[in-house]
């Protein structure tokens, strides 16, 4: 089986998609009583719900705290979109998979749906979920759930906002560059001197 990697030209090819993401951050939500901000309508590619419960877990994955958190970097949006334009078949039912393991996991663990589940209790079972899954990383939910992370903290470090270089496309294609190179293309775009 091919796994898809996730390199830079994926990333520049997205770049229609990404542009289209913040579309989803202008969606409705509302807070519900256990604190998790519900999305109200559908994305690209996972419905209302399912958006709802990676929200979530990206924000206590990455919570805003000094830095901007997952929800501010558009982390969801732009996993929606990739969906479309960089998962394959088996991405994307990895990921919906993971999302009906999370609710069973909550569903056995505090008899109650995982958005029913107050703060506390998400972090607890995540915390849980984490530890076990690079523990005995063989399982079906211990391999989709640190897919799902690695590819969370992927999106996060390269956003604009947590990356205080960010270029979504700084030019062409040019190959590997050197730093020197890198930081000249940065500086560039940013209108300062090289």
């Amino acid at each position: 089986m091919i796994e898809n990697k996730i390199t830079r030209r994926v990333f520049l090819g997205t770049a229609a998609f990404f542009v289209s993401a913040p579309i989803l951050a202008s969606l409705p939500k509302t807070e519900s009583s256990v604190g998790i901000k519900k999305i109200l309508a559908d994305g690209q590619f996972f419905n209302a719900h399912e958006l709802t419960v990676l929200t979530d877990i990206a924000e206590i994955m990455i919570p805003k705290t000094h830095t901007p958190g997952a929800t501010e970097a558009q982390v969801i949006p732009v996993l929606d979109a990739l969906m479309l334009s960089w998962a394959g078949n088996d991405t994307k039912k990895r990921y919906r998979q993971l999302i009906i393991q999370v609710e069973k996991l909550a569903q056995d663990s505090y008899k109650k749906n995982y958005l029913e589940s107050l703060q506390p209790e998400r972090v607890s079972l995540l915390t849980v979920l984490d530890k076990r899954s690079f523990d005995n990383p063989n399982t079906d939910i211990s391999i989709n759930y640190r897919k799902l992370k690695e590819l969370i903290f992927h999106v996060y470090y390269t956003s604009e906002e947590a990356n205080p270089d960010y270029v979504l496309i700084p030019g062409t294609y040019k190959g590997c560059l050197s730093k020197q190179e890198y930081q000249n293309l940065v500086n560039k775009r940013l209108g300062r001197a090289s």
